[in-house]
């Protein structure tokens, strides 16, 4: 049997390590049975000698005062002391009052000093303090100023002229020119939503324009010009005039999404705006405070995407369903019975909460505008989208998303569009401001003297680079020689060799140097990090501590696991299962041929030995066995089967499939060699337990702990707007 202990060792290490990426501390376990986890918090000092602020945990030499344990609920649980409810609280501050007490010990013990510990610490130190750098000087400040942003929602169209080729200047040219033709045309009167169109479309448009003449006389006698006019070249957006609907910060590409918010309702980009993309020529319609989103409902009927069709025949049928629910009908039930859209319709045409802060849940724009336009509990009339014609219902608004709330979102968002570029500059800032000086001719020779199809996993592939200590880049006092990028690349065999690859070695470090020269005032420029640092050394003191108290007392041990299990044999149980064969094919015809061969008296088991094209299954004659309810689809179905029945193929798995209920198994006791893992998993996290309390009751009486619950229960009465009761409390 596998060791347990070990398993959540490196389970524990892991948890420790992801908190602190986050920077983040972890939660402590919660009140009541099974394993606790270990907490990391920060343990500040304790309270000075000349803090004159009432203790709230008191114990042999040391005591934490109010403001110390508000600090550390607020690192370990990310909210408030005083948002939970008291009795939580009150479960809280004994936790913590006996990790105090658990990192007294260690440190008594001299588990703080430990080399092994501290030699750790330097280690992750060194690996964390970059990132840190990076989200403290690039990432947070540029995520808080999106945040900014976001409180507008902005509607725009755009036009764009993609360049294939930045590096064609005949392309970049020709685009170019095309985006300040699609400028002078709006500067005439030419709305972009015309411009956007292809030339076929935008003819069917103008047809019957009072001023469509008007606003093309400026191009002269060639006619060609008026309607042949290239539209957008973003094809997705060019069928509906350009709109992108509405859109908030952090959402688009940088340039364009500056762009937006330069501009008023009403004003457009003067000058082709340059992406990756091409140039853009944007437009502004509309810029409205953003207000969450809104949970809405919906009946689409839906219309053929591709050539010509006879929209009168698709609007009478919504126009038909709007008035049977104008005249009181359920807007749920039209929706199941009628409604193309299968998944909303099913929920009675529930389709969540659109939003315009989220590309997931965005909305086209006519159907956007008519759901915001909505009153909570109101009926849309008949709604256009690319999909179809809607009726929908807005069920009702929701509230747009705290800093807090939506800071993951937004660091998703700001990684994916700005992070690299915004990364690159600051990098190149404090390259300069530690005077980066780098030789290429050091790569030139480490080139030739390597095999450059070869890699670093082959024998001696350093051996002609005898002139180790030639410098590639020096950066502040960090001198990096041939001999770092050797050991470098020795350290990680199987690197390749190209010149690309190296290049991109030494890119890498040049960066890590970097961070590590701006790294050497951490604990002045960052002092929030040294309480980090702080907190993962505390929980790897604890993890060792209570690895010495608890696990390393708790083994694996069959005698008393088997006690254990007759104890508690009602927790091992097997669910109900069900026995079942398949016959698969991938050919929706041989299924329905064999379904009826089978129907009409031949044996299952004798086709699936012939037929059923699963790997595996030929020489079971299709029989997968017992299986639990949620196990696959073809579990799941089987359980509305009787015992012995065969119902018509279905899909399943790229092909389809011909099941056979052969019987149920009822809930029913595991034998012990069935249980067995759970037992000894269940048995060990017991005797942990166990001697986990006896530990923790030994700390206490050792250190005379003290806790004023009454300090506790006064502050948190006082920040409800409760009176206090009267009378002290500690224990």
């Amino acid at each position: 049997m596998h060791n347990i202990r070990l398993a959540r060792y490196f389970a524990v290490c892991l948890t420790i390590l992801v908190a602190f990426i986050a920077l983040n501390a972890s939660s402590v376990a919660q009140k009541g049975q099974g394993k606790k986890k270990v907490s990391v918090a920060r343990a500040d000092a304790s309270a000075s000698a000349g803090d004159k602020s009432p203790w709230l945990i008191k114990w042999k030499g040391n005591s934490v005062a109010l403001p110390e344990f508000e600090s550390a609920y607020l690192r370990m649980n990310g909210k408030t002391a005083y948002s939970s409810t008291l009795d939580s609280l009150k479960d809280f501050l004994s936790i913590y009052a006996d990790y105090r007490l658990k990192l007294q010990e260690a440190k008594e013990e001299g588990l703080d000093k430990d080399p092994k510990i501290i030699k750790e610490i330097e280690g992750y130190r060194h690996m964390l303090s970059g990132p840190y750098i990076l989200d403290k000087e690039v990432s947070d400040p540029a995520i808080k100023a999106m945040y900014e942003r976001r409180k507008w929602e902005v509607r725009a169209g755009h036009f764009l002229a993609s360049v294939k080729n930045w590096n064609d200047p005949a392309d970049t040219l020709k685009a170019y020119k095309k985006a300040m033709r699609a400028i002078e045309m709006i500067d005439d009167g030419y709305p972009l939503s015309y411009l956007a169109l292809s030339p076929s479309a935008r003819a069917i448009w103008g047809r019957g324009d009072s001023n469509y003449l008007a606003r093309t006389q400026h191009f002269g006698p060639d006619s060609t010009n008026k309607d042949n006019f290239e539209g957008s070249d973003d094809k997705t957006t060019a069928r509906v005039g350009g709109d992108l609907g509405f859109f908030t910060g952090g959402m688009t590409v940088r340039q364009f999404e500056d762009a937006v918010f330069s501009l008023q309702p009403g004003e457009y980009t003067k000058i082709p705006v340059r992406t990756r993309y091409g140039y853009h020529v944007i437009y502004l319609y509309e810029k409205v405070a953003h207000t969450g989103g809104v949970h809405v409902k919906h009946i689409l009927v839906s219309m053929p995407q591709v050539g010509e069709i006879d929209t009168m025949t698709y609007f009478l049928k919504a126009d038909s369903l709007l008035q049977k629910i104008r005249a009181g009908a359920s807007f749920e039930d039209i929706a199941r019975e009628s409604s193309d859209d299968k998944f909303s319709a099913a929920r009675g045409g529930d389709m969540d909460t659109i939003s315009r802060d989220d590309p997931a849940h965005r909305a086209e724009p006519n159907f956007d505008r008519a759901a915001y336009n909505l009153k909570d509990g109101e009926v849309s009339g008949i709604v256009r989208s690319t999909f179809g014609f809607h009726l929908i219902k807005r069920v009702n608004g929701v509230r747009a998303k705290t800093y807090d709330e939506t800071k993951d979102q937004l660091k998703q968002f700001y990684k994916r569009y700005f992070f690299d570029e915004d990364k690159n500059k600051f990098m190149a800032e404090i390259k300069k401001r530690h005077n980066l000086r780098f030789d290429s001719s050091a790569v030139g020779e480490f080139m030739t003297h390597v095999d450059s199809s070869r890699t670093s996993a082959d024998t001696n592939w350093a051996r002609k680079l005898t002139n180790r200590s030639k410098t590639i880049f020096q950066i502040g006092d960090i001198n990096w020689t041939l001999g770092s990028l050797i050991d470098t690349l020795s350290g990680q065999p199987g690197a390749p060799l190209a010149r690309n690859a190296i290049y991109d070695v030494i890119s890498k470090n040049i960066e890590e140097s970097a961070l590590a020269l701006e790294a050497r005032n951490m604990s002045t420029r960052y002092p929030e990090f040294e309480k980090i640092m702080g907190d993962y050394k505390n929980g790897i003191i604890l993890f060792d501590l209570e690895n010495k108290r608890v696990w390393s007392r708790v083994s694996p041990d069959s005698a008393n696991e088997r006690v254990f299990y007759d104890a508690h044999k009602a927790k091992y149980l097997w669910a109900e299962r069900v026995d079942i064969s398949e016959i698969f094919v991938t050919s929706d015809s041989l299924a329905k041929q064999l379904y009826k061969r089978v129907m009409a008296g031949e044996n299952f088991d004798t086709l699936a030995k012939k037929y059923t094209e699963r790997p595996g299954f030929k020489t079971k004659a299709g029989h997968w066995g017992l299986l639990l309810k949620g196990e696959n689809e073809l579990a799941r179905r089987a359980f509305g089967f009787v015992t012995d029945e065969i119902k018509e193929p279905f899909a399943f798995q790229g092909g389809y499939s011909i099941v056979r209920l052969n019987r149920r198994d009822p809930i029913h006791q595991k034998a012990f060699d069935e249980a067995r893992q759970e037992v000894a998993s269940q048995y060990q996290d017991d005797r942990a337990n166990e001697l986990r309390s006896q530990w923790v009751e030994e700390l206490r009486s050792k250190y005379n702990r003290q806790i004023n619950e009454h300090l506790i229960a006064e502050e948190w009465q006082k920040q409800h707007g409760q009176k206090p009761e009267q009378g002290a409390q500690t224990k």
